[in-house]
């Protein structure tokens, strides 16, 4: 399907096209910062940002979500399920790290014996619109986990802002069939298409954060009690910002909510979090991971050892969002840069032997 043309004055006329069929979530600005809403008319979308802080997986994997309702009949309990699941959604400007975050939740959401149909049913009606980044954060690193600030794969229709105007590509069958409902987009230039092509390379070049994590893999599963883990810690005060604001994080808590006078109730389920000292407490009053130090490695064993083991892909996208969110500036970046001191270290022991 050829390119097409998107004036940035027509943003408006997308929206009131589109937002006939579907739940039209897009970045907008909240208390001074990005979040994905359910918006209401076209001037609250904001596309002039670097990405929002909250990732947009809020809008399939919400902080809290119902997952079912029910009722006593009697000694009977009734369960009422979610109507709202067949809802076709519009998720527009995602930049290409979170739309490859989708991925990696709909493939630990499929994993295992028992489905997450909740998520899996919204995902599957869930259409993604994503854009280029032109100009990476510092703290971005997508190419060093498989990513790129214009990989499109993920998404279903994909924009390049050049500048004036948007350049329109569809990339899956869901996307074809979306622009093709916008018959009014104009045919896209070579020159165009060559200006989205140098934009991709700019913006890749712009990239100083470069990492080799499958050697970080290999040091990881090598030095699970290293001393290492002490340093990294040590500065740690739990607050857990890195793991709520990260696009791939799944942990959840389940709660039971009951409505006793009116014999109803719900169950919810909400964000938590690995780090958290609650998080691995057991009813017994044992806790396999009481310490800081256990926690915070586990949360790097889990993205670059655990989840290569489990999935054969890394369980971070780049999006530098923990490191940007880190109000102890132990970031990511410093993090694994202790971690390949192992192997460095190491290295020129065997030289010196």
């Amino acid at each position: 399907m050829e390119e097409k043309i998107l004036k940035k004055t027509e943003i408006s006329k997308l929206y009131n096209e589109l937002v006939k069929e579907y739940k039209f979530y897009a970045p907008t600005k909240v208390k001074g910062n990005i979040s994905f809403k359910k918006i209401s008319n076209s001037e609250e979308i904001e596309l002039d940002f670097l990405n929002s802080k909250v990732p947009p997986k809020d809008v399939l994997f919400p902080q809290k979500e119902t997952i079912f309702e029910y009722r006593y009949e009697g000694k009977d309990v009734i369960i009422e399920e979610r109507k709202d699941l067949e809802d076709k959604i519009l998720i527009f400007g995602v930049r290409p790290c979170d739309a490859y975050s989708f991925k990696l939740l709909e493939d630990f959401f499929a994993s295992g014996d028992f489905q997450d149909d909740v998520f899996l049913k919204k995902r599957e009606n869930a259409t993604i619109v994503g854009i280029g980044c032109n100009n990476p954060r510092q703290s971005c690193f997508c190419t060093s986990v498989g990513g790129h600030p214009f990989q499109k794969e993920s998404t279903d229709v994909f924009l390049s802002d050049l500048g004036d105007n948007y350049l329109v590509e569809a990339i899956s069958e869901k996307g074809k069939n979306l622009v093709k409902k916008l018959s009014w987009l104009t045919v896209a230039k070579k020159a165009d298409i060559d200006k989205s092509k140098e934009l991709a390379k700019q913006a890749e070049d712009s990239f100083t954060t470069k990492f080799n994590f499958d050697l970080v893999t290999k040091v990881l599963d090598e030095n699970f009690e290293h001393p290492v883990w002490q340093e990294i810690s040590e500065s740690c005060i739990g607050c857990s910002s890195c793991t709520f604001l990260c696009p791939t994080c799944t942990c959840f808590d389940v709660i039971d909510e009951n409505d006793e006078y009116n014999n109803r109730g719900r169950r919810i389920r909400i964000w938590d979090t690995c780090q958290s000292c609650l998080y691995t407490l057991e009813t017994s009053g044992h806790n396999p991971r009481p310490e800081k130090i256990q926690r915070c490695r586990n949360r790097i064993m889990h993205k670059f050892s655990y989840y290569p083991s489990n999935y054969d892909c890394l369980g971070c996208v780049g999006c530098g969002r923990c490191i940007i969110a880190c109000p102890v500036n132990n970031e990511l970046r410093l993090i694994i840069d202790k971690i390949l001191e192992i192997e460095e270290k190491e290295e020129g022991e065997k030289v010196s032997a």
